[in-house]
């Protein structure tokens, strides 16, 4: 005969919650702290953002960055936009100036009446772009945010 045994163990369930460290300071990181925050599990937040699961992931694994159209809401999600920089360059104005219209730089070009690649290289500092188009790029960002202030 086998003894019978009344045994109850109890303890605490361990903290599933593996907080990025403080000083990562990546958009995986600043989202995944965030999600963790609100106790939102990823499906739960790539709810929020109308996106598939397996995509919010490699958003929070840094594997890809989200699409200029999510970035608006990445950054209320937040409670600060990650891509200002603060330096007010053109480029991120520029930059800063699609996420807020949720623009692609195909859409921005049009509007503007440059070339994407224009748009592109302005938002990369790369190559040159002759001034007149700096200062048409400039004129049309601030006129725009001018006047989206006033309403």
């Amino acid at each position: 005969m086998t003894p019978i045994c009344y045994v109850s163990i109890i303890a605490q369930k361990p903290c599933y919650l593996p907080f990025p460290d403080k000083d990562s300071k990546t958009l995986g990181a600043e989202l995944k702290r965030r999600r963790l925050e609100l106790e939102w599990t990823q499906a739960d937040t790539a709810k929020h953002f109308g996106v598939l699961k397996d995509s919010y992931q490699k958003w929070e694994w840094n594997q890809i960055t989200p699409d200029i159209r999510k970035r608006k809401i990445v950054s209320q999600f937040l409670t600060f936009n990650y891509w200002d920089d603060g330096t007010g360059s053109l480029a991120n104005r520029v930059l800063l100036y699609r996420i807020k219209h949720q623009l692609t730089r195909m859409d921005l070009a049009k509007t503007i009446g440059v070339s994407d690649s224009t748009i592109e290289r302005v938002e990369k500092s790369q190559g040159s772009i002759s001034n007149s188009i700096r200062f048409g790029i400039e004129i049309a960002i601030d006129k725009s945010i001018g006047a989206i202030d006033e309403k």
